[in-house]
Formats: structure tokens, C-alpha cells, sequence
């Protein structure tokens, strides 16, 4: 049984977690991948999380209240803000940044990541990245400009300097019509 593309990118991230270590959420949506930041940084580190939806925000609060948690900071406002953030706490590395593309389920399916957020925040994260770190971007592609949104990224990680980067992509072969892609970026 293939293990699915959400569960591989956290076992990719989980080694890069270290003590002390600052990660990003770029998309928290319902919370799962900033509860898992959070966790596995054992409250050494800090967790960025972005949403554009205040439900995203009440639902990922709640989640990690309830885990007992308190080494994050809920943003309600785009991805491609994370730099400013960033550099207003003075945060210069990070270990590791989760984008989930798309928009958050159950809820309107017109407030969904862009292609220009997209890539302004994925350069962002790429600037402030330590080796070694990781960035990992699981790109849906069956709603309205997915396809279009997970082709940029596409692109832009293979125009990395391969020198300094390591860029995998993973297509589950098991799934028919518009699977989901896993795309990671490592460096070297």
C-alpha cells in the first residue's frame, strides 16, 4: 500500500526539525502540519503559521491548545508576507517550510493560494533556508488553476541552482485523473 503524499513530506521534514529550530506553515489550513512542526520541535523551536481564513486560524488554535502547545504564531494573512514577519522578529534561518497549495477543505473554494503568493513565498523561504533545510509543497491539482499553480513550482524548482539544491518530485502513479504532487526541495 503507498504511503500517501501528506505522510511522505512529513516524514521528509520530520528529520530536518533540530532543537531550536525555526519552521514554516505557509498554509496551515486545518492545523495538521503546524501541529506536526510544533511537536516534533518539541518546544525548543517556533512555528510560523499562515492562513487567509480566520476559520483555518480558530481550527489550528484549538488543535494545538488542545495538544498543549504554545511554540507557534497563527498569522491571518497571505504566504507571501512570511518575509516580513520574519525579518520583524529578526529571524534570519529556518530549518524547514510546509506549503499545502490549494484552499482550505470544506470551506470557499475561491480563496485559494495563487501562482504569484506561490512563488514570492517559496523564494522568500528559499532565501532565509539553512543547509541543511528543506521545503516541501504538496501542489493539488484538480481545482480551478492547480494545474496551472503546480506547473510554476514546477518550474521554479527545477530552475534552481542544482548545486546548492536537491529537487524531487513525487506523482502517485495509483491515482487517476488530477493526482496530487509532492515536490521537495533539499539543500545540499
Amino acid at each position: 500500500m503507498a504511503i500517501p503524499l501528506v505522510e511522505q513530506a512529513k516524514n521528509k521534514v520530520a528529520p530536518y526539525l533540530k532543537k531550536g529550530g525555526v519552521a514554516i506553515d505557509a498554509t496551515m489550513g486545518n492545523g495538521f502540519d503546524t501541529l506536526f512542526l510544533a511537536e516534533n520541535l518539541n518546544n525548543t523551536g517556533y512555528v510560523y503559521a499562515f492562513d487567509i481564513q480566520p476559520k483555518a486560524l480558530e481550527t489550528t488554535d484549538k488543535r494545538l491548545k488542545d495538544a498543549g502547545l504554545t511554540n507557534y504564531r497563527l498569522l491571518l494573512d497571505n504566504h507571501q508576507t512570511i518575509a516580513s514577519y520574519l525579518a520583524a522578529d529578526n529571524i534570519n534561518a529556518i530549518c524547514c517550510a510546509m506549503f499545502n497549495l490549494g484552499y482550505l477543505p470544506g470551506s470557499d473554494k475561491t480563496q485559494k493560494t495563487s501562482i504569484a503568493a506561490t512563488l514570492k513565498a517559496l523564494n522568500d523561504c528559499l532565501s532565509v533556508l539553512q543547509a541543511p533545510g528543506i521545503i516541501s509543497v504538496l501542489a493539488y491539482t484538480g481545482h480551478a488553476g492547480g494545474a496551472e499553480e503546480t506547473k510554476a513550482v514546477k518550474a521554479w524548482a527545477h530552475g534552481l541552482d542544482k548545486g546548492k539544491y536537491c529537487v524531487s518530485i513525487t506523482i502517485p502513479t495509483t491515482l487517476r485523473n488530477t493526482p496530487p504532487e509532492l515536490i521537495l526541495i533539499e539543500t545540499r
